[in-house]
């Protein structure tokens, strides 16, 4: 895993301990369900005297040491395992290219994969999308093919709102 990417996840880590959101999805609850697993081993460690460091250097080190597959993106934040890729929406009857591993970028459906976690970072973005696709669809001359795939994207964006703020 890259510096970088540790440093994202470390922050999430840190924020799900101080009980802040760190997104919401089934992605995220497999997050939290991974960091919690991490807080008790590191308290079973240092309780036993096996861990010789202060409590968050040994959740780091064990965080490190978790194999937990996390890609941030722009729209969300994909969880998929390469080893296991069940519920990605993004290789549901796709064509992958020889070689290839993780997701499908191009593919990929927030609103429907059991991978997606919607960030509170991400929100912003969804509210304005949702809202520029209502101004497009308040036209009156609009195409009833234009219309139908942005009432299509609506609902996608109207999917995804909700997962985030329950």
């Amino acid at each position: 895993m890259s510096e970088r990417r540790f440093e994202r996840l470390a922050e999430l880590f840190a924020a799900d301990g101080r009980g802040e959101p760190i997104g919401y999805g089934p992605g995220a609850d497999r997050m939290r369900e991974t960091f919690a697993a991490i807080r008790a081993k590191a308290a079973e460690m240092t309780a036993t005297n096996q861990a010789q460091r202060g409590d968050l250097r040994v959740e780091l080190d064990l965080l490190r040491r978790t194999r937990l597959s996390v890609r941030f993106g722009k729209l969300n934040h994909c969880t998929m395992d390469d080893a296991n890729p069940v519920g990605a929406k993004c290789l549901e009857d796709a064509i992958v290219p020889e070689g290839h591993q993780g997701p499908l970028i191009d593919r990929c459906q927030p609103s429907r994969c059991a991978n997606s976690v919607i960030a509170p970072a991400h929100l912003p973005i969804w509210t304005v999308e949702r809202a520029s696709l209502t101004d497009l669809l308040a036209t009156r001359k609009l195409p009833p093919n234009r219309r139908a795939l942005l009432t299509e994207q609506l609902h996608d964006v109207d999917r995804v709102i909700p997962k985030a703020t329950e």
